[in-house]
């Protein structure tokens, strides 16, 4: 990140550290690493590295959550008619896919539907609610929406159907009438645990679904795969019941990959299950996102539930075409962003920027382009018949949706979270919303400009950088928000060969470092974007480095399989230019 002020963790007191290395067995690494990350109880780091299904909560401690699963139990011996409805996203239509598979194996009449993102829009809409009456549809469970669809579910309510809310979304004061509400956020619920996605919340009810008709937990264990991949496209934070079920949904996606998964990243040409949740972001993630971008997501939903691998293999071609379409829509539009970026005062704590009939399937790619661009939060709107329609980026330390509430009579519709929202308003309150919205920016910030931190774990030694490093860094994974990849600093070494740009025109930073008097070896470092940067490190004698440490397996021709390390820079500096705390 450009300007960037690196924050340093305080380094553990070493007497605190002897002590976790001695009573759990680890290295001086791992103790100091989970110390700093406030695991310093001995169960608490047996937990934390080992995370079992016996530490899960039980779903009845959430609040609606008996009233729902009878319910639901009701619906499935009365042979009931279900609708499962969720959102066009990767956690929505994960959690659909996982719904409908479980119901069905327990013989529930069910049919399933995703809103088209364009004709319907964010949430449930009234024409979902229509069709379900309109097909003799007695029970609807919504997953990851419902919880501020007010009218529409006063629809449903009207036509007799009941419904079951499975949401994560931060409710109102109110919550809209429906059968059941489970959401760990409501302010009346008790649940332990409050960051669930929506595919974890839809987990809970088939737990309590299992133990109400006395199945094998086994069964509703295995669909944790889905919930892995949902746990890193919502960007919950990777800790309690969301770490446990993302460590063992990763283990089931390399154990048993559902012929539409193994289609999907045969497709990508990609030949091996998802080791982490990194590989998800980048693999699957945006492939399953890119159906709801670009057409219609039920066609993902099919895809995850289809049992035919040659069906599977068809529609995951057909994926990774409208990907390809995505990017290059999303290239397309980021340019034309970033001049309009150009143009804008570099002082606003906010960027706005909009264009005429963009597409809406990138507007929030393109939103996060524009901070990479330039810290600060970022909308993207996309103009069509006199309404503006899209999605908000933030940054750290800076609440997009109460920043959006602060102008709530200005827009015609929004919601989301702290750091991402979707929003649409009229043409012609664009100009005063920018104003109101500069204004609720400089409030909550206190007139002080965001600044990018790159908050990183501890400063390391060359020599520190060992395979047997690495495999120690993997116990604290699954890495992602609330447990990031450990991020460390390498100070005063030097470039061994002239930096050089790789990728497409050049987009990206790669550098060798060392120290040339050493006996440690060279290491390559890999500046994701950061291909601008080549010109000013041929200008300098050393530089300090924020990074993470990756393993890198390649096979060189006419040899065996190589194993070496890299680094993926966060941020690069001058030696002696000095910003952090």
């Amino acid at each position: 990140m450009e300007n960037s002020k690196w924050l340093v963790k305080v380094k553990p007191e070493q007497v605190e550290i002897e002590r976790l290395m001695q009573d759990a067995g680890l290295t001086q690494l791992v103790a100091s690493l989970l110390l700093q990350r406030g695991i310093s109880q001995l169960k608490d780091v047996v937990d934390f590295l080992n995370p079992g299904f016996t530490a899960l909560h039980h779903p009845l401690l959430m609040k609606d959550m008996r009233k729902a699963v009878d319910r639901l139990h009701e619906a499935i011996e009365d042979e009931e008619r279900i609708l499962i409805y969720g959102d066009y996203d990767v956690d929505g239509t994960t959690a659909v896919a996982m719904m409908a598979s479980y119901l069905e194996g327990v013989g529930a009449q069910i049919k399933t539907y995703i809103p088209h993102r364009y004709d319907e829009g964010y949430g449930v809409s009234a024409e979902g609610v229509q069709w379900a009456a309109d097909n003799g549809f007695t029970l609807m469970i919504t997953l990851d929406c419902g919880t501020k669809d007010f009218d529409s579910l006063q629809l449903a309510k009207s036509h007799g159907i009941d419904v079951i809310i499975c949401d994560h979304h931060l409710p109102e004061a109110e919550l809209p009438e429906a059968y059941a509400v489970l959401n760990p956020k409501r302010s009346d619920c008790g649940y332990p645990f409050k960051e669930l996605s929506g595919c974890g919340v839809a987990f809970k009810l088939l737990q309590a679904l299992a133990h109400t008709m006395d199945l094998p937990e086994g069964g509703v264990l295995e669909e944790l795969d889905l919930v892995a991949i949902s746990v890193c496209a919502a960007l919950v934070e990777l800790r309690d019941e969301n770490r446990i079920m993302a460590s063992q949904g990763l283990k089931q996606l390399k154990k048993r990959q559902r012929p539409g998964i193994f289609a999907l990243m045969r497709a990508a040409g990609i030949q091996q299950a998802p080791q982490s949740i990194r590989d998800i972001s980048f693999t699957l993630g945006p492939r399953i996102n890119a159906t709801g971008r670009m057409d219609h997501a039920q066609r993902v939903v099919d895809l995850l539930m289809e049992t035919s691998e040659t069906r599977a293999t068809e529609v995951a071609r057909e994926i990774e075409d409208m990907n390809l379409k995505r990017r290059e829509v999303d290239e397309a539009t980021t340019e034309q962003a970033f001049a309009q970026l150009e143009q804008s005062d570099p002082d606003a704590f906010c960027t706005v920027v909009s264009g005429k009939d963009w597409h809406r399937g990138v507007v929030g790619i393109v939103a996060s382009r524009l901070i990479e661009k330039r810290y600060r939060p970022s909308i993207v709107l996309s103009e069509e018949d006199g309404m503006l329609i899209g999605s908000a980026r933030s940054v750290d330390g800076v609440d997009i949706h109460n920043a959006l509430e602060k102008c709530s009579e200005l827009l015609h519709q929004f919601g989301g979270h702290t750091m991402a929202a979707g929003l649409s308003l009229k043409v012609e309150n664009l100009e005063l919303f920018k104003e109101r919205l500069e204004i609720a920016m400089k409030e909550q910030l206190n007139n002080e400009p965001p600044q990018p931190k790159v908050h990183c774990d501890q400063e390391v030694k060359l020599g520190d950088l060992t395979l047997e490093a690495f495999r120690e860094l993997q116990q604290l994974e699954p890495f992602g928000p609330g447990n990031p990849t450990p991020l460390f600093i390498l100070k005063n070494v030097q470039c061994l060969r002239a930096p050089r740009t790789i990728g497409s025109q050049g987009k990206h930073l790669k550098i060798t470092i060392g120290h040339p008097e050493s006996d440690h070896p060279s290491i390559d470092a890999i500046g994701w974007n950061m291909g601008h940067k080549a010109a000013d490190i041929k200008k300098w004698t050393h530089l300090d480095l924020a990074f993470t440490l990756v393993k890198n397996t390649w096979k060189p021709r006419g040899w065996e399989n190589r194993t070496e390390l890299n680094l993926h820079l966060r941020s690069v500096r001058e030696s002696g230019k000095r910003q952090e705390d």
